[in-house]
């Protein structure tokens, strides 16, 4: 007799651009079907990545997203009001999910750490309970007392899963923790997709000064400040470049004024989220990351597999994915470590020739075949 599929539900807040989104996406598309029957619980329809949803998918939602809200500020404000009263609703009464999603799930997943309570509270008692952990617990943006919080939650699940080492040891390193539910697992990367998608269309940077190029969130523990201090001193030292960082968030109104203050308005431009970012990044010299806190960045192993060289700062899993003086760079988080190893990238030739040989068999590092088995039996266990 046939096995029954495996019915398993993640959970996430929504699919604004980000690459937590991205990763729940290649992961869903990849796992066996024959196994699996998948589905999605997103609190709010919103988001740039709502059309990388597989389309094996069955996507369930508790709220609209703002895509749908009207444009009128009034109304707009009326739909939002009624938006949270509904989640503050599922939130207070969980078994109110039980006539949204209509199945019940024998594995649960909460893809992100915002939705370890919720799941948690599921009504669902005798699934199996799966958190994803994708941040250093130094630098999640709460006090002691929520870290250990969510510490607490991420304990009480069947198995907490977490994109690095770093990322486990440093929960034991900081708070002497173990988790002996805990598994490592990387994630995966689409090679050829990533190197198809760098040729859907030519990218210009309408310069022929050398191009540092960075994507992400603009947040604090991004760093992005550290990179206009960088990018000044070299200027300063009248090595001419540009940089490009695409990305939105709280910190954008902060950079601008940086910016506008250095005079760097002619070299440093902040641009919009790109759904494909990968022809810009193909097209540019080098990556950089001056992150203060990472897990495991999506974009170091994206820069590697098209063979773009590196500087990098030493946060999260930077050297669980790359080398320091083979792909590229790896510095202190700081603004003249940062700028020392950006010099070096655009001094000395010999060294940029070697790490270009170098990285172009750097995506071998990625075995995504390892990677998924690894996490279909996680799911299956």
């Amino acid at each position: 007799m046939k096995k029954p599929k495996t019915k398993l539900l993640f959970r996430l807040r929504s699919m604004e651009t980000g690459g937590v989104q991205k990763v729940l996406c290649d992961i869903m598309k990849n796992l066996p079907e024959e196994k699996f029957e998948i589905f999605l619980l997103l609190n709010m329809k919103q988001g740039e990545m709502l059309p990388l949803i597989p389309k094996n998918v069955k996507v369930f939602t508790l709220s609209e997203g703002k895509e749908s809200f009207s444009k009128n500020s009034l109304i707009q404000k009326a739909q939002l009001a009624v938006r949270r009263i509904k989640l503050e609703l599922y939130n207070k009464f969980p078994n109110l999910i039980r006539n949204t999603i209509k199945i019940i799930p024998d594995v649960e997943v909460a893809f992100t750490s915002t939705e370890y309570e919720a799941l948690l509270k599921s009504p669902f008692k005798n699934s199996k309970k799966i958190g994803w952990f994708h941040a250093d617990i130094r630098d999640v943006g709460l006090n002691e007392d929520e870290k250990l919080f969510v510490i607490s939650q991420l304990q009480k699940m069947d198995t907490a899963v977490f994109v690095s080492k770093q990322t486990k040891n440093i929960i034991k390193e900081v708070y002497n923790i173990d988790f002996p539910n805990g598994e490592v697992v990387y994630n995966p990367f689409e090679h050829e997709i990533i190197k198809e998608k760098s040729n859907n269309f030519e990218v210009d940077f309408k310069t022929d000064e050398p191009v540092f190029i960075s994507l992400g969130r603009l947040i604090p523990r991004k760093g992005n400040h550290i990179l206009v201090e960088a990018h000044k001193i070299l200027i300063d030292k009248g090595l001419k470049h540009k940089v490009y960082v695409f990305g939105d968030g709280q910190e954008k109104e902060n950079l601008e004024i940086l910016i506008e203050k250095y005079n760097l308005k002619d070299s440093f431009f902040i641009k919009n989220p790109v759904i494909n970012p990968y022809p810009y990044l193909k097209k540019a010299d080098f990556y950089v990351l001056p992150s203060k806190s990472e897990a495991y960045p999506l974009v170091i192993g994206e820069a590697l597999i098209l063979e773009k060289p590196i500087v990098a700062t030493n946060a999260g899993g930077v050297k669980e994915m790359m080398d320091d003086g083979i792909n590229g760079l790896i510095v202190d988080y700081d603004a003249e470590k940062l700028a020392l190893g950006m010099e070096k990238l655009l001094t000395d030739k010999d060294f940029v020739d070697k790490v270009r040989e170098n990285n172009k068999n750097a995506f071998q590092r990625f075995d995504n075949e390892k990677i998924y088995r690894h996490i279909t039996q996680i799911l299956e266990k």
